[in-house]
């Protein structure tokens, strides 16, 4: 649910509440786990899907399926993308001044260009390249409205 925010016109708020489930949630061991983890994995792709900040909030069965950007927890992430499926080599995330307090997405910018979106689509990704995001300790209500 914290992704719908996205759709409803207040990105800052799915990345809040991104970083909020997936703190509830990062104690993985024996004692922690996925709270109502029906052990078919879903809760745990879930939850890398929320660490990497990238989520289909239609599961990828559009026409012209795209990525929400949300709040990711890493400095930087490779995704290799496999050759037999995607033109491109590795979609590499990026972020600058990343840290439980700053949550909030305060600029992007995809392949070098400046990203107001709070999505792009499956075919950016499927070329591989480079998201970068930088973030503070406050919402910047103006990013991802533009479409």
């Amino acid at each position: 649910m914290a992704h719908l925010f996205n759709l409803a016109g207040s990105p800052w708020l799915s990345q809040k509440w991104v970083r909020k489930v997936k703190d509830a949630f990062n104690d993985i061991s024996p004692y922690g786990g996925y709270n109502g983890d029906e052990d078919q994995g879903q809760m745990g792709a879930l939850g890398v899907l929320m660490a990497i900040g990238l989520f289909e909030v239609d599961g990828g069965a559009s026409v012209n399926p795209t990525y929400e950007i949300t709040s990711p927890i890493f400095d930087k992430i490779t995704i290799h993308l496999d050759s037999d499926y995607y033109s491109g080599r590795a979609f590499i995330i990026e972020t600058k001044n990343n840290s439980p307090r700053n949550m909030y997405i305060q600029n992007a910018k995809l392949n070098g260009v400046e990203w107001n979106k709070y999505r792009f689509s499956h075919n950016d990704f499927a070329k591989g390249g480079k998201l970068k995001i930088s973030f503070g300790p406050e919402p910047n209500k103006k990013w991802g409205l533009g479409e």
